[in-house]
């Protein structure tokens, strides 16, 4: 997160903070995200919120659960903040597009994306 420039750690706050915000209510995967409730999952938010603004040093699950709620977020209607994003963000849609992908290139790793979800959810091989 050290690395992050300003503008995409104000963007990871905005979408971190929507999660206690305008997506409080979403009926986000909490379970699948290996949560035992809505309680745990939000203190988990506030942390990374807090991680990611300190800079902190992540895990591959904590970095995957960062830009994957991040995406939800910015980009889904269903589960995150979609259009209402510009309320909670210090940016507009083409900004924050642009920020995102950067995050994306950045943040992604395979081995996050699959510790990401419980084991058990994904289809045998």
């Amino acid at each position: 997160m050290s690395t992050l420039t300003p503008r995409e750690h104000d963007f990871l706050d905005a979408a971190l903070a929507s999660w206690t915000g305008v997506s409080a209510t979403a009926p986000i995967p909490v379970r699948a995200l290996g949560f035992p409730d809505r309680r745990r999952f939000k203190e988990e938010v506030g942390r990374l919120r807090h991680a990611v603004r300190e800079g902190a040093k992540l895990t591959e699950v904590e970095t995957a659960r960062v830009l994957f709620l991040s995406e939800l977020a910015f980009g889904s209607d269903l589960f995150g903040a979609g259009v209402e994003f510009q309320l909670v963000s210090p940016m507009r849609d083409a900004e924050a597009v642009t920020i995102l992908r950067s995050l994306q290139r950045k943040l992604f790793t395979r081995a996050g994306a699959e510790a990401l979800f419980e084991p058990e959810l994904y289809a045998p091989e």
